[in-house]
Parts: structure tokens; C-alpha cells; sequence
């Protein structure tokens, strides 16, 4: 009789099938353990048995020349695969991974992608058609997930036994299983169901071509390890698959078969290693398709399902309804131990009348909204994510050799104390303490590598202050970023440097440049900010765009004033500022001339920061200069009307002219110009300054008399500006410019009498409060 291998059709990441797997290899105690995954993590599984791998974790395999094309395999505690290598490993019985190789998939994945770049450059759109297998797709993880096209087996077996769904249907019969069967029993049922649905399903046309084929070939590299390990090994080989491949394993192919349907498929060099992973990346809602909807429900059930002390049902509940009333006290809410027991209680009955050994997520769930929460879907909303998807963020044995850039990582994350969580956390750093300066380096040099572990928040921190904010949030994708980062350099800061010096000599435009001479010295880089400090200088010596130089100036500005906190180049960089700000007001005013509209609001947006930053750098000559162009750019009749609105209303708020002074020169500006130009100037004059308008009564008088000295044709052409002028004000501030304009009577310095009798300002007022945003 010819010899078979027993299938263990398993749910990946289902703790009920990991009990059963466990139970399974007790029985049958095999020779050896065949596992469905990338055979190139062969030499990554002894890893798994070492103390230090703490769950959830992965297998990250990318391809040498590309980190970016990369696939995950990830592992929790209750996977069954993991469950698998540990007693493999505990054993001390052969175990390996017998899934078609990650070279291949990441070379198909490769050409799909240049297929279809081509595709699209030929406007000829493709979208591969992808598969997304819920049972079989369990540690291979594709860079790309295209929308289901394929019927699910598992909603096809609940229906035909009176399930909702799938995910309910394998729950209850396998996940939380009480049926008192051995599990060779049950996984032998499987195997008879699935195989039953896998043909029902082919017969029903419920599988798409795409993955007709891809299966095919999979389980053609499978079989071929299984008929290795039965000639290899005389005693009983157990094989850990999805349930779904059985059907296909179990197919009569001869080798020649099997070797025909992968032959001539495309290969890659790959690199393999451990990652950490997270709850959130197991759960389904993260888009992985063969995650599941509560990693923290499930490590829940494992604890009961791997627990020596089979404590029963009765603890099983009320060890997590205390859990949830705890969560819910963190949060602020009521939440008793008397409430916690009754919940408890409440959920145990409800799976008994259900039909149920043990309460399962949804009697939970029922049980803590009614008892623990009082029916409020809100309070049960606020713990959801730490309840039922889980915070735990895996780690890797020191013994385990990883990516130097990984490695290099973890060293930076000890001596910074900062510890990788996915939930977003704020971190405050004080610039003048050495931990607090460490912390702020080490962040701002994975910025520059593309791993966006931390963003500043706090806007003063980038100002020169001692202070900085940071919002850190870890993602396991960051890992396959380190990766990439390798190009760069083996450790953290040569990577920096060296990305910094590339992007460097790549940059189009002095603004980029100078923000990376600022990433790199508040990065503390000293070698890479000296390079970018000369491409810059090269840089502006050929640049004649006001705006960039203006844009350029800013960052550089705030780089100095890091300098009490920080050891820069303070006299080199300004040196740098002085020159860029003399080319700049060298150049303003004729630089101001004839802008189209979208290079007029560039360099408003830039004369703005261009001020701030040179009354933050101090320098007395530098500034006088550029109050001296503000002042002549006012007279300048060719500037463009919204820089001369800016410049007038920089020379107000400075105080260097008197309100006679900005009367003239505002009457100037509106009077007898163009309607689309005295809108123009008003819209930059008043902008997001109600109360300009507000305490200058000459100014709101000027406009008002403007206003009611328009014909009736230029008035409404004038509306739309200023609706966008006063948009920038709030409800206050319209309200008491209404107030002012409705008191002018009494209190008009100019032209009161005219404003008594005048019917044209009578009839526009209804029309200025909804201009103003009060009631008509």
C-alpha cells in the first residue's frame, strides 16, 4: 500500500487549530514536520525555540536588489505553524517549509508590476487578478492585494450548515471546539469538507483562472517536498497546510507532472530574516488577507486553549470581562467588579443558550455592552483597539543575526530607552538634557532614511527652542524601510549621511537643499550638512528665483537657533543666511513684477516666512534692507497688487509708517484702479487680520467709502474677493466690524455727513453682513 502523509488542514492564525495541531503531533508523533511556507525561511525556524522570540513576529523575504519587493510571513503565538516548528524543534524532529519559493513569487510579483507599469504608459490600464485566500494564504503575504474574485469555500460550507458566515461557521466548530473528538478525527473531517467544497466550488465556476494557476503551481512544489520527506523518513510525516490546498495535495500527479507545471518560472536572489510584528498587522482590518478580527480575542482563547490549569468556562469569562473593566476604568469610565462578575455571568449564559461550550467574541461582546457599559456603544468603542486588536508589538532573540541596520536599530532603541509600539504615543524631549538631545538625533536620522517611526508635532521645535514634540508610531513595514536603507550604509548614521549627501546632489531647487542642510545638522551629521551647506552656496550663485532663495532662507534660520542645544557651524551658516538674504533684497522689488497668479501667491506665502525668519536671526543691516524694499515696492507701481498689500501691511504692523502715512498709501492702491487689482491688494492687505479693521477706524472707513463709491457692475466683480478676504476672520471679529461700520454715524473721523444721507451705503449693508457672515 502506497504510503501517505497525514494533512493537517489547518486556519492560520486560529488558536483552535493550533490546539488541535498540538494534540495532532502528540498522537501521531511524526518523523518529521512539513510546514505550507517560503522553503528560503528553512534556516530562520531554529531561531524559533530561542527564549528571547517573543510573538507576533515574521519572516521578511525581499529580494537583493530591491528591498522594496518584499513579503511578510508573519507568526503569532497561536498560529499553528509556529505551534508546529515549536514542537518540531522540542522534539528534535526535522521540520521545513515546502510553499513554492519566495524567489518566485517575488520575481511574479516583479513582472506583474512591470506589466503593468507598461500596460498603463500605453493607456491600457491591467490590474492583476489576485486571489485572496483566507485559508490558504495564511504566512505568504503578496505587496499587492486586489479585491476578492473568487467564492470563499468557508461561506460555502456555513451556509449549507445554517451559518451566517464563514468566520462565525469556523469559529464555532473548530476555534472555540468542544466536541470532545480526538483531533485526528476532526482533521480528518476537515480534509473530507474541504475537499468536498474545493470541487463543489471548481464545479460552480467559483475559481478565477489567475488562481487556478497560481494554486497549481504551489501545490506542485508541495507535493514534490512531500514525496522527498516520505522517501527520506520512514515514519509518518505531518504536513501543516491550509485547509484549502488538501483537495490539491491529495491529487494523483506523477513527478514529470508536477515538474512540467513550474518549469520556467522566473527566479530572484532573496534575502531572509525575523521581524518583529504586531496585533494590528495580524488583525484582517490592516488588509491583511489572512489576518483575523481580534488578535486579542484570540491570544485570549490560546491562554485557555494552552493553559495546564484548565481552569473551565467560568474563569475564561471572567478573566476577560476584568480585563475589559480595567480598560474601561483607564479610560475614565465606571466600570465595578460587580458589573465585571455579571458580565461574566451574562456571557456564559448566553453561550449556553447559543449552543456553546465556551463564550465566544460575540457573547463577549453582548455581555460587556450590556453589563460593563450600560448599552453606551461608545465607551466599548474606546477600549475596542486595545481589547480586541492588541497593542503587543513582538521581539527577537539577541542570538538571532538580523540586518545590520536592524541590528544597529535595536542597539539605538536601548540606548534611547524608546521602545516600538504600533498605538501613536506623544513623546516630549527637552534639547538640553543628553537623553533628551539623543532621542531627538537618533529620530531625526531615521526621517532621513524614509522610517518615519516619530513626527514633530510641537511647531515651536522647529523654531531654536530647547523643546520637541514627537507623535511615534511603529509599523512593522519600517523593517522592510531598514532594509532598503542598506544601500546607504550598515549602521544608522552612515545610512543618513549618505542618503542625505545623495539626495543632496539630486536636488532640483534650493529649497530642498536647504531643508536637508537643516535634517542633517539637527540630525547631527556634521560631514553630510558641510557637503549640503556647498551644494547650497553652488546653488544659489546660479539661482535667480526670488522665492526659492526666500524659502531657503527660513529653515536656515531656524537651524541656528538650535545652537545652544546643538554643535553647529554657527558662523558658516550666517554667513549663508547673509548672503542668500542679500541676494534677496537685492532682487524683491524688480523680482515682484509681472507674476502670473500662481507664482504671486508662491512668493506672498514666501515674503511671509522671509520676514519672520529675519526678525528671528537678528541682524540689523539685513533687516533695515528689506524694510527699506517693502517701503519702495509700495510705490512700485508694476509690483504685482498682492505683494504690495503684504509690504503695506508689514510697514502697519511694524509701526514704521503713521496712519497717514498707510491711509495715502492704501487710498492709492483701491482708488481708480482695477477692480480685479484693488481686490487683489485688499485680499493681501487684510488677511486673517480682523482686527486691523477693527481698532484702525481711518482704514475701515477707507474701504467702506471705496465700497459705497463702486457701481453697481464693479461692486459684485469685487465680491468674490472679498468673501475670500474676510474668510480668514472669525465670528467675533466680523461681528464687531459690523458693529464699528453700524456706529460710524457718530463715530466717522471722515466724510460723516455723506455717510448719513448716503442711500448707496443704506442698500449695501444687508449685502456686507452676509459678506460678513452675520444675519441680514
Amino acid at each position: 500500500m502506497k504510503r501517505k502523509a497525514h494533512l493537517f488542514g489547518i486556519r492560520h492564525h486560529g488558536p483552535g487549530s493550533a490546539a488541535l495541531l498540538k494534540g495532532a503531533l502528540d498522537a501521531l508523533n511524526p518523523a518529521c514536520v512539513l510546514i505550507e511556507g517560503s522553503p528560503e525561511g528553512d534556516a530562520l525556524i531554529r531561531h524559533a525555540a530561542l527564549p528571547g522570540m517573543k510573538p507576533p513576529l515574521a519572516m521578511l523575504f525581499y529580494a537583493a536588489d530591491e528591498a522594496a519587493n518584499a513579503v511578510f510571513a508573519p507568526f503569532a503565538e497561536f498560529s499553528p505553524e509556529w505551534v508546529a516548528m515549536q514542537w518540531a524543534l522540542s522534539h528534535d524532529r526535522p521540520v521545513r517549509f515546502i510553499d513554492w519559493p519566495a524567489a518566485v513569487s517575488l520575481a511574479l510579483t516583479r513582472t506583474t508590476r512591470e506589466e503593468t507599469l507598461a500596460a498603463v504608459e500605453k493607456n491600457q490600464p491591467e490590474i492583476p487578478d489576485v486571489d485572496e485566500d483566507d485559508l490558504a494564504e495564511g504566512p505568504d503575504m503578496t505587496a499587492v492585494e486586489a479585491p476578492p474574485v473568487d467564492l470563499d469555500p468557508l461561506d460555502m460550507l456555513a451556509a449549507a450548515a445554517g451559518y451566517g458566515d464563514g468566520e462565525t461557521f469556523w469559529n464555532g466548530l473548530i476555534e472555540q471546539h468542544g466536541s470532545g473528538q480526538s483531533p485526528l478525527e476532526i482533521f480528518a473531517a476537515i480534509e473530507t469538507a474541504m475537499t468536498e467544497t474545493r470541487q463543489h466550488q471548481a464545479d460552480a465556476g467559483g475559481i478565477s483562472e489567475a488562481r487556478r494557476l497560481r494554486e497549481e503551481r504551489r501545490e506542485a512544489f508541495m507535493r514534490g517536498h512531500i514525496r522527498e520527506a516520505l522517501k527520506q523518513h520512514e515514519g509518518e510525516v505531518a504536513v501543516v497546510v491550509g485547509a484549502w490546498h488538501i483537495g490539491g495535495l491529495r491529487a494523483e500527479t506523477t513527478i514529470a507532472e508536477d515538474r512540467a507545471i513550474i518549469k520556467d518560472l522566473p527566479k530572484i536572489k532573496v534575502e531572509a530574516t525575523w521581524a518583529p510584528w504586531s496585533d494590528g498587522r495580524l488583525s484582517y482590518a490592516s488588509g491583511y488577507g489572512a489576518g483575523v478580527i481580534s488578535p486579542g480575542w484570540y491570544r485570549h482563547l490560546w491562554s485557555l486553549y494552552s493553559s495546564h490549569r484548565h481552569e473551565g468556562p467560568e474563569a475564561f469569562a471572567a478573566i476577560w470581562q476584568a480585563r475589559t473593566a480595567a480598560l474601561l476604568r483607564e479610560e475614565g469610565f465606571d466600570a465595578s467588579t460587580a458589573s465585571a462578575i455579571e458580565a461574566a455571568r451574562l456571557a456564559l449564559g448566553l453561550a449556553s443558550m447559543r449552543g456553546l461550550g465556551v463564550p465566544g467574541l460575540a457573547e463577549m461582546q453582548d455581555a460587556a455592552l450590556s453589563s460593563l457599559c450600560h448599552g453606551d456603544h461608545v465607551k466599548l468603542a474606546m477600549i475596542e483597539r486595545k481589547l480586541y486588536i492588541g497593542g503587543r508589538i513582538g521581539e527577537i532573540d539577541e542570538a538571532v543575526p538580523q540586518m545590520p541596520l536592524a541590528k544597529d536599530f535595536e542597539l539605538w532603541c536601548r540606548k534611547t530607552r524608546l521602545k516600538p509600539e504600533e498605538a501613536a504615543g506623544d513623546v516630549k524631549l527637552d534639547l538640553r538634557s543628553e537623553a533628551g538631545l539623543l532621542k531627538s538625533t537618533f529620530l531625526h536620522r531615521l526621517n532621513l532614511i524614509g522610517i518615519h517611526w516619530g513626527r514633530l508635532t510641537d511647531a515651536e521645535a522647529g523654531r531654536g527652542t530647547y523643546r520637541e514634540i514627537w507623535r511615534l508610531a511603529w509599523s512593522p513595514d519600517m523593517t522592510v524601510g531598514l532594509a532598503e536603507a542598506l544601500v546607504w550604509g550598515l549602521t544608522i548614521e552612515q545610512a543618513a549621511a549618505a542618503a542625505t549627501i545623495d539626495r543632496g546632489r539630486k536636488a532640483n531647487g534650493i529649497a530642498p537643499l536647504s531643508d536637508l542642510v537643516r535634517g542633517a545638522l539637527v540630525a547631527d551629521l556634521p560631514e553630510a550638512a558641510g557637503v549640503c551647506i556647498d551644494l547650497l552656496q553652488s546653488a544659489a550663485v546660479h539661482n535667480n528665483d526670488i522665492t526659492d532663495l526666500m524659502n531657503a532662507v527660513a529653515p536656515l534660520v531656524r537651524i541656528v537657533r538650535y545652537g545652544t542645544a546643538r554643535k553647529l557651524p554657527e558662523l558658516e551658516l550666517q554667513a549663508l543666511v547673509r548672503a542668500l538674504s542679500a541676494e534677496v533684497n537685492a532682487g524683491i522689488r524688480i523680482g515682484s513684477r509681472q507674476l502670473n497668479d500662481d507664482a504671486t501667491s508662491q512668493r506672498v506665502s514666501a515674503m511671509r516666512a522671509y520676514d519672520e525668519a529675519l526678525g528671528l536671526f537678528g541682524d540689523a543691516a539685513l533687516l533695515e534692507e528689506w524694510r527699506r524694499q517693502l517701503t519702495l515696492m509700495v510705490d512700485d507701481e508694476q509690483a504685482v497688487a498682492p505683494v504690495v498689500g503684504f509690504s503695506l501691511r508689514r510697514l502697519h504692523d511694524l509701526g514704521l509708517w503713521d496712519e497717514a502715512q498707510i491711509a495715502a498709501a492704501f487710498s492709492r492702491q483701491i482708488l481708480g484702479e482695477m477692480p480685479d487689482r484693488a481686490g487683489s491688494f485688499i485680499e493681501a492687505f487684510l488677511s486673517g487680520a480682523a482686527e486691523v479693521l477693527i481698532q484702525d477706524q481711518t482704514l475701515l472707513f477707507l474701504i467702506d467709502e471705496w465700497l459705497c463709491g463702486l457701481e453697481e457692475t464693479l461692486f459684485i466683480d469685487n465680491l468674490p474677493l472679498l468673501r475670500r478676504a474676510f474668510a480668514g476672520f472669525d465670528t467675533v471679529g466680523r461681528k464687531r466690524i459690523l458693529e464699528r461700520i453700524a456706529g460710524g454715524k457718530k463715530q466717522r473721523p471722515v466724510a460723516a455727513d455723506a455717510v448719513k444721507h448716503n442711500p448707496a451705503f443704506e442698500r449695501a449693508l444687508p449685502l456686507l453682513k452676509q459678506i460678513l457672515g452675520m444675519d441680514a
